[in-house]
């Protein structure tokens, strides 16, 4: 009788509804390039977001909830690259350089019945540092650029779990850095048989420089899920494709897991991320 009564009690947490009102994800990416150039190279990624009404969980995936309940939000993200070279030989001397990339984007997601919004500005700066070893001493050089960015969608959701959007994306920066896109994205998530879903997703950017990524997650329940996404890129003259494999987890209803490795040419990555919601 008591195990009956406690298989009873943990069932019903289990399919209980748990609503939260924010969340904060963090994460952090390596890179391991096959150059002769790059020494190191990582990026750390923190986002904020804050919903306007309550998300319910209940008898969803935990990290499509947002989405299935169009919870309108307001988030704001930051994000750091660094990159060092390693110490190169040029003429009678030796040579390196280092990049630090800081990032400030904040933006807003709105859900009007069957009508979606999204729309977010950033603004960045670029540090290069550059170091020249002489047998008649050192010099240092630095330049500061800045860059701006801008995208702006507008959607419809024929179904509740189907999205639809277009726009434009693009920046703006020093020494005539600029690129205005024309940007669309799609997502539909489906429920599948004893609790599972799929989730499938597309985003593209088509400008001087195309940009192109297909991604899919399968939920085993509501809390594990396992994906792969690619992504191409094309400026006019060269292509660069991507591939990586992600899984994410919910430890309970707050707090979460997730890692990825991605593949491209030259060039491997490995990320760490969490989630904490309140």
């Amino acid at each position: 009788m008591k195990r009956s009564l406690l298989a009873l009690g943990l069932a019903a947490i289990a399919s209980s509804s748990f609503a939260y009102n924010a969340q904060v994800d963090g994460g952090f990416s390596y890179f391991d390039n096959d150059d002769n150039i790059t020494d190191s190279e990582g990026q750390f990624d923190l986002k904020g977001t804050f919903y306007f009404d309550s998300v319910s969980t209940k008898n969803t995936p935990l990290n499509e909830a947002a989405f299935l309940g169009h919870n309108s939000n307001a988030y704001a993200q930051y994000s750091y690259n660094y990159l060092e070279s390693k110490e190169l030989e040029v003429l009678d001397g030796r040579f390196s350089g280092e990049l630090n990339a800081h990032h400030l984007t904040g933006g807003v997601e709105y859900f009007v019945e069957q009508f979606y919004l999204n729309g977010e500005i950033g603004f960045g700066q670029v540090e290069d540092k550059l170091k020249l070893t002489t047998p008649l001493g050192s010099e240092s050089y630095s330049e500061n650029s800045d860059v701006m960015t801008y995208r702006a969608l507008v959607g419809y959701m024929p179904l509740s779990n189907l999205l639809l959007a277009a726009g434009i994306d693009g920046f703006q920066g020093d020494h005539d850095l600029e690129d205005n896109r024309f940007a669309v994205r799609a997502k539909y998530v489906a429920p599948l048989a004893q609790g599972q879903f799929i989730n499938l997703e597309a985003d593209g950017t088509f400008g001087d420089t195309d940009s192109v990524t297909v991604a899919v997650d399968y939920y085993f329940d509501h809390a594990f899920s396992l994906g792969a996404a690619y992504n191409i890129e094309d400026n006019g003259e060269d292509d660069a494709d991507f591939f990586s494999i992600r899984s994410k987890y919910f430890i309970n209803s707050n707090f979460s897991v997730g890692g990825a490795v991605g593949f491209g040419d030259d060039v491997q990555a490995f990320n760490i991320n969490a989630t904490y919601r309140f």
